[in-house]
């Protein structure tokens, strides 16, 4: 089926490279983009996705070739295929993505022409609430959709911890196509598992419920809106976290890593 999907032959390798090998560097990506925009006749916002890595060198470089968002991925976003090593050992946290990733749109000057989208870890309003006050101008979510679909739905047609090996939810099948709620497949008995309307229904709630919890905690700071929310909003509850977030420790004024040790108290 994948075969067909990609119109290679059964039985023949797909070439998937780590990385694009037609760019070798900046100019490169520059070059890739422009060349999305004349084959998208220039109607179609160019959004560039980067692991959290070198945060603040990776979107200066970004920005300045061009993009209309900059989407960083933190370390605790999730995969359905990706090594355990892989998801758990490497990336940056997200509260210390999305400030490096602020610095640097805002030291090139461009703030309010290329949003930055921050995904990794959203499961509730106070997750959206804290990344837009870190300096995201969106977030975007995925495993948290997944639950909200029933991704760990119990499956009455069949003994899943048995067949799976895992409870429901924890299987981690979705690459497969085997998924046994009928989530990500395309085999079409899986696919009845999956209500598309109650499903609909349980997105369109998380989503909502969502957007009230952030808008709540916008109100709670004295905002009228969460695109109002800004770092002096925040306090850190930890030296690692004021350190990350470049945020005072709570019931003080001192930012770990910023601020003489004299300043507290």
């Amino acid at each position: 089926q994948v075969a067909e999907m990609r119109s290679l032959p059964a039985g023949i390798d797909q070439r998937s490279p780590a990385r694009h090998p037609d760019w070798l560097g900046p100019d490169d990506l520059a070059l890739k983009i422009e060349e999305v925009r004349e084959a998208t006749n220039w109607e179609i916002p160019i959004q560039l996705k980067l692991g959290a890595a070198r945060v603040y060198d990776d979107v200066r470089m970004a920005v300045k070739c061009g993009p209309d968002s900059i989407y960083i991925d933190a370390m605790e976003g999730g995969t359905g295929a990706g090594p355990h090593v892989a998801t758990e050992d490497t990336g940056v946290p997200g509260i210390a993505a999305i400030r490096q990733a602020r610095r640097a749109i805002d030291e090139l000057g461009k703030r309010g022409e290329i949003s930055l989208v921050y995904a990794g870890g959203i499961r509730n309003g106070g997750d959206i609430a804290k990344a837009m006050a870190l300096g995201a101008d969106a977030v975007a979510i995925g495993h948290s959709v997944l639950m909200a679909l029933n991704c760990n739905k119990e499956i009455p047609e069949s003994d899943f911890e048995n067949e799976i090996g895992v409870p429901a939810g924890y299987c981690y099948h979705c690459h497969t196509g085997r998924c046994p709620v009928g989530i990500t497949t395309q085999d079409p008995e899986l696919r009845k598992r999956l209500d598309p309307d109650e499903a609909a229904e349980r997105v369109y709630n998380f989503l909502h419920t969502l957007t009230l919890e952030a808008q709540m905690l916008a109100r709670a700071c004295g905002k009228t809106s969460v695109h109002s929310l800004e770092p002096e909003d925040l306090a850190a509850l930890t030296m690692e976290a004021s350190a990350m977030a470049q945020v005072p420790l709570a019931g003080t004024d001192f930012t770990v890593g910023v601020d003489n040790y004299h300043k507290i108290g």
